[in-house]
């Protein structure tokens, strides 16, 4: 069992020490992405996309470049998103629980937001890295998307699954709250109709 208290401490200080590195990062990156699409990818070009040593073109190069670059941003970035998720899971598990909340249920909610959190940034990073796949070589962009989208159903799938027993508890609240209440209209329709006899 974890201390609720102290759950909410951990993801408390956990959001507001990762949320400003993460912004950091996408600013930065996207001011790379900026500079890449609108005017190194156009300056090479404009040069007449010259070959070096007669391997690469310059706007392959460059995009090569910049997609480095990028990788190595999104990974740094990666890691603090995947702190807030375990400080989202934090927040649910504590949410929905009375006391102290079970480990088993906060690793449980960690597995999902983590699952949704992977899937988010993957296809954040696809985005920003696309233009710069695409002028290195425009097959494997549709090819990394074939991928990402058969992973992305495998991953929420499983998120779907961890999340399965939660949503069948909450259902099966609701189901009879709203038979408790059918049952409640159904006796003062009895008693009405018996009064008025």
């Amino acid at each position: 069992m974890i201390n609720r208290e102290k759950l909410l401490a951990e993801s408390r200080h956990e959001i507001y020490d990762s949320i400003p590195k993460i912004v950091v990062g996408i600013v930065t990156a996207f001011l790379i992405w900026l500079f890449g699409v609108f005017v190194f990818q156009p300056l090479a070009t404009m040069l007449g996309d010259p070959s070096f040593f007669g391997l690469i073109g310059l706007s392959s190069l460059i995009s090569g470049i910049i997609l480095v670059a990028l990788v190595i941003i999104i990974l740094g970035i990666f890691k603090e998103v995947l702190d807030v998720t375990d400080a989202i899971a934090g927040y649910a598990a504590v949410a929905y629980s009375r006391g102290d909340t079970p480990e088993e249920r906060v690793t449980r909610y960690r597995r999902a937001f983590r699952g949704i959190a992977y899937v988010l940034l993957v296809v954040i990073a696809y985005l920003f890295f696309l233009p710069f796949i695409a002028g290195i070589f425009s097959v494997l962009a549709g090819i990394i998307l074939i991928l990402l989208v058969l992973w992305a159903i495998i991953v929420l799938f499983r998120v779907g699954r961890l999340f399965s027993g939660e949503i069948e508890r909450w259902a099966a609240e609701f189901t009879q709250k709203i038979e408790s209440e059918r049952q409640d209209m159904a006796l003062k329709e009895q008693q009405t109709e018996y009064r008025e006899e």
